[in-house]
């Protein structure tokens, strides 16, 4: 499995993973009350001063940024054309910090951690029929699949610089499409094997 975890010495690395855990999922939550304004943009900066109280490197939050900036102009130019630019800029603002908040949880966190933590919530339902160790798993894999993605995106649109190819808002599309099926059969050939189907 992929890991984009960076060790560094930070109070963030120290936190309990299901404390981590907490916080992305309730902040997450609470964007959706986001009221629409432009000033909605300046939730980014959360995630961002996470990263610096995290003592990443700066050119780990800059790589993490540039990888959803394709995708962030895609979508901002769909948002434009359904909805008013304060809503648009409002849902953009949203899915950033999201993502963001996302990337430092996986870069802050051991998979083993964040697998182990998630277990361990999830073993209330198991007399209900759940598998804390598969649920564990997926959410680990839905974390790390996020940079993953990304970084499909940054080499699709690289590839095509070096074609000449036109760059098109839309057209990394299907090529990110294709690579990220690709991966997802490949993770579960490789579940399979391990007997995780």
């Amino acid at each position: 499995m992929l890991s984009l975890y960076y060790p560094t010495w930070s109070f963030i690395h120290r936190t309990p993973t299901g404390l981590k855990l907490a916080v992305l999922a309730i902040g997450s939550a609470a964007l959706f009350f986001l009221p629409d304004s432009y000033w909605s943009i300046l939730v980014v900066a959360v995630p961002l001063l996470g990263y610096l109280l995290a003592r990443l490197p700066l050119r780990i939050m800059v790589t993490d940024v540039l990888r959803m900036a394709f995708l962030l102009v895609f979508l901002l130019i769909t948002q434009l054309i359904f909805n008013e630019p304060e809503v648009a800029a409002t849902v953009i603002a949203r899915l950033t910090t999201i993502i963001l908040g996302a990337q430092l949880f996986t870069r802050t966190t051991k998979i083993k951690h964040l697998v182990a933590s998630v277990e361990k919530l999830m073993t209330p339902f198991k007399p209900l029929g759940a598998n804390p160790y598969k649920i564990a798993l997926a959410v680990a894999l839905m974390l790390s699949a996020l940079g993953q993605i990304m970084g499909f995106i940054r080499q699709v649109r690289d590839a095509q610089r070096a074609r000449g190819v036109k760059l098109a808002p839309w057209a990394w599309v299907v090529p990110v499409l294709v690579l990220s099926l690709k991966h997802a059969d490949d993770m579960a050939d490789a579940l399979v094997v391990r007997g995780l189907d």
